[in-house]
């Protein structure tokens, strides 16, 4: 149970400036970067030499059929996904990643808005989409491409500075901005976030690609680590992909977490084991204080079910409940708390393999600079975008003397680990203009073993509470107002909860895992 009491110097890795330098790194070793398994079908693997050589043909490819344009991929998590984006960005173009599940009338509007010319899509997903455009290549047809790539000579003079991606925002309040990210960005960002985290072994990918976190740090990171990827193409799929992948880190939301502890404690039951588990548990931290590590031997059959190698889940996006990274580190497995945002390409961010701080966020990543302003994290360094597309105005107001604004109140401690205490854009402002955070009201109120979610709101200038009961605990009001009761007691009258309003069903939630708050907040 190794945890530094102190810090550690940043790990020694290698400084890349493009994503050119990212795909030369291995690119004369035959171990597998990326494995994936099609859907009733074998087992199919690449190394860093063949993605290498299908990355540079296919850039050669998008080079003679395509100048400076912008270039849209849609589909599900697949090595092809990996391979056109990539290939688009080193042939001079921008790769636009779309969301897959966006009805059709937001994948249009999105592709209007990002002026895309031509697409690269799954057929078997959306054979529909091909349709679009008069310049559309199949996820099908990746490896005829490649082919016809190798005759083409990739005339491309790569430009760090200049746009290479656009992602939208996942956005909890209306349509997602178009966040335009540089080479220099992304490579900025896996650097800076390798030297200060570093895996074991391989990884499995299973967050969307369309978005930055799922994109860069769970699938072009573990590429310039040298490990390799199991690609999942779906959330369904990842009980038999931990199998195959047997990973040692995997990249998560919190959602993902909460599913996998739900999970863990659904077999315990079914086998009638629940009991030993929590047997087991009290034993961990029991022997933990002594230093003495059993976690391995008394959960082998929880760490089987999770490929056998699992130690380290990155988790970003959304608050986590610290109550979660506790449960982990007992049966053996940290979750590493992150930060990130799209508009930083993304990490900000993370806890150290060993040296971490539970209810933080983690330290910055290395050439990122972080300042509290008004209360607000700032962040400077390559790793800021260049901009909103065709939003001069969202630039402007988020870019500010060098610094982007990202929303989120918190504070740095005396050993550099930030910590989020809510969003500005969620703060309750009472009428004697008094400011409060309603996630410090929510981080409190879940503790309780009967709430499974809260939001706090502010309604005619009084604070309610939203709450989601625990299975056992629903419609009973009662207990609820008796919970409310208690925490007042505690309370300045102006910050006491003035009513406790139950709900049957879990919050709605974006693709990132973050709820969406607004339209709780009007619905009542």
């Amino acid at each position: 149970m190794k945890n530094y009491a102190h810090n550690y110097p940043y790990y020694d890795v290698p400084k890349i400036h493009d994503l050119s330098q990212l795909v030369k790194l291995h690119r004369n070793s035959k171990r597998s970067a990326f494995k994936w398994q099609p859907r009733g079908g074998q087992l199919q693997h690449r190394s860093f030499q063949q993605t290498y050589h299908d990355i540079t043909h296919l850039s050669a490819f998008f080079s003679q059929k395509h100048r400076q344009q912008h270039i849209a991929v849609i589909g599900e998590n697949s090595y092809a996904w990996l391979i056109y984006s990539l290939a688009i960005i080193l042939s001079g173009n921008v790769c636009v990643a779309i969301d897959k599940d966006g009805d059709l009338d937001t994948i249009k509007r999105q592709l209007k808005q990002c002026d895309v010319k031509a697409l690269c899509y799954s057929e078997e997903y959306n054979p529909e989409l091909g349709a679009l455009f008069r310049s559309s290549y199949s996820f099908e047809e990746l490896d005829e491409l490649i082919a016809t790539g190798r005759q083409f000579k990739n005339q491309y003079r790569v430009d760090p500075d200049a746009a290479a991606m656009i992602f939208f925002t996942s956005g909890t309040t209306g349509y997602g901005k178009a966040v335009v990210l540089t080479q220099r960005s992304i490579a900025t960002d896996i650097y800076g976030a390798a030297s200060i985290f570093q895996p074991d072994g391989g990884a499995c990918s299973f967050l969307p690609y369309h978005h930055a976190f799922g994109y860069v740090t769970s699938a072009l990171k573990p590429y310039y680590y040298g490990v390799t990827t199991f690609i999942s193409s779906s959330f369904k799929h990842l009980v038999s992909d931990f199998q195959l992948a047997k990973p040692d880190t995997i990249f998560a939301v919190p959602m993902v977490v909460e599913t996998i502890y739900k999970q863990i404690w659904r077999e315990a039951r079914r086998q009638n084991s629940d009991t030993s588990l929590k047997i087991g548990l009290k034993l961990s931290r029991g022997f933990s204080k002594l230093g003495i590590d059993l976690r391995k031997r008394l959960f082998k059959k929880i760490h089987a079910q999770l490929g056998g190698k699992l130690q380290y889940i990155i988790c970003g996006g959304a608050a986590l409940n610290v109550e979660y990274v506790k449960w982990f580190r007992a049966i053996g497995i940290e979750v590493l708390n992150g930060y990130g945002i799209t508009e930083c390409s993304p990490v900000v961010s993370v806890n150290r393999n060993h040296f971490h701080r539970d209810g933080s966020i983690g330290q910055l990543c290395r050439d990122v600079d972080v300042k509290i302003i008004d209360g607000e994290i700032a962040v400077k360094g390559d790793v800021v975008m260049k901009e909103y597309y065709k939003d001069k105005a969202a630039t402007a107001a988020s870019l500010r003397n060098g610094y982007y604004f990202t929303g989120d109140l918190g504070y740095l401690d005396e050993d550099g680990f930030l910590y989020i205490t809510g969003r500005r854009k969620n703060l309750i402002i009472l009428s004697n203009g008094e400011n409060i955070s309603p996630e410090e009201i929510e981080r409190e109120l879940v503790k309780e073993k009967a709430i499974a979610e809260v939001i706090i709101y502010e309604q005619n200038n009084r604070i309610f509470a939203l709450v989601v009961p625990e299975e056992g605990y629903l419609g009973d009001q009662d207990y609820f107002d008796d919970i409310i009761y208690k925490y007042n007691q505690s309370r300045a009258k102006n910050r006491q909860i003035a009513a406790v309003r139950l709900r049957e069903t879990a919050f709605p939630r974006n693709n990132n895992g973050k709820i969406v708050r607004r339209n709780l907040i009007e619905e009542n």
